[in-house]
């Protein structure tokens, strides 16, 4: 059970507060209990979520602990580059979708090498490579930014100077 004014992830990474539990009927005969959540970005919007499917749709926020254990993680985090552009985006999907931050952090890492490698070949990395990187890095730093009370803009500069990887 999720609490008013209580914030949480909605859908993939966006953060909403929960506003009341209502009773809504969006089907003409049946009448459910939703939680009302609203974005914190767009606050004329509003989602409904059904209280008793709650669980698998949003999640609490992430604490300040888990944050700072996912950063002090990256340098050993898993890179995994699939050779074939539509195996690549297959799998870039299914983290995207999967709100698992391990996955995120290791997808990250991955096309951040790849890029790099790239870079030293006088190459750059394919356009659905670089939207998966920056939607990835649009989640983490969001949460990020949200729970440590840093403006998303300086979350890069924070994880580098944490992991000491300039």
């Amino acid at each position: 059970m999720f609490n008013n004014g209580e914030f949480v992830v909605y859908g993939s990474g966006e953060i909403c507060r929960i506003e009341e539990v209502v009773e809504r009927c969006f089907d003409g005969v049946h009448k459910n209990k939703y939680y009302k959540i609203v974005p914190r970005e767009y606050r004329n919007s509003a989602y409904y979520v059904p209280v008793e499917s709650a669980e698998k749709e949003i999640r609490r926020t992430l604490t300040k602990e888990d944050i700072l254990e996912i950063i002090d993680s990256i340098p050993q985090a898993e890179s995994v580059w699939y050779s074939d552009k539509n195996e690549r985006k297959s799998y870039f999907e299914s983290v995207l979708r999967s709100d698992d931050f391990t996955s995120l952090v290791g997808m990250i890492k991955s096309i951040y090498e790849e890029r790099k490698k790239r870079s030293g070949d006088g190459k750059k990395l394919i356009a659905a490579d670089e939207r998966a990187f920056s939607t990835a890095e649009h989640i983490i730093h969001g949460e990020i930014a949200f729970v440590l009370g840093i403006p998303e803009s300086e979350v890069g500069s924070y994880i580098r100077e944490r992991i000491g990887d300039n």
